[in-house]
């Protein structure tokens, strides 16, 4: 049965399991619940349970070098916000080994050394998904809407210069 308006379902699997596990992660911060083991299991239903701690140290990294207040929703929440959006798509980068992309989205919410931890700990992630033979897309063009949205717009009388 699909759930009307539901923007978690036009994710694919990897990614909506990855959302509820970052989503579980949160909302065990507010409520006592065991996150942990809930996300355990959750990847070890994709067949990558070693990539658990990966994720808990990503979002360890998050809450304490976020440079604002994340927008991460509520397990049952529908709409997928942009900074999930964004931590998927990081993911993905981090996979897909670009982590000079990664790093650019994950320094826009992050101190520099925050950034350096979440993104270790998304490359280690996405490596154990790939062991288990899970693959997250890989943004291209998402990626200058979040790492370059400054420089939109600048023209060639604009105060925005490159080297080239």
């Amino acid at each position: 049965m699909s759930i009307p308006n539901d923007e978690r379902l036009a994710l694919p699997v990897e990614q909506q399991a990855l959302l509820w596990c970052m989503r579980a992660w949160v909302a065990g911060l507010q409520q006592p619940i065991e996150a942990g083991s809930r996300i355990q299991d959750m990847m070890a239903r994709l067949d990558a349970p070693d990539a658990a701690p990966y994720l808990e140290g990503m979002m360890f990294a998050l809450r304490h070098g976020a440079t604002r207040r994340l927008a991460i929703g509520c397990l049952c929440w529908r709409h997928v916000s942009g900074d999930e959006r964004m931590l998927l798509e990081t993911l993905g980068l981090a996979q897909d080994r670009r982590p000079f992309e990664a790093l650019l989205l994950l320094r826009g919410i992050l101190t520099p050394e925050g950034a350096r931890a979440a993104l270790h700990s998304a490359e280690k992630l996405g490596v154990s998904l790939a062991q288990a033979g899970r693959f997250l897309p890989a943004p291209e063009a998402e990626v200058r809407r979040f790492a370059f949205a400054s420089s939109a717009g600048a023209g060639p009388h604009s105060s925005f210069r490159t080297l080239h």
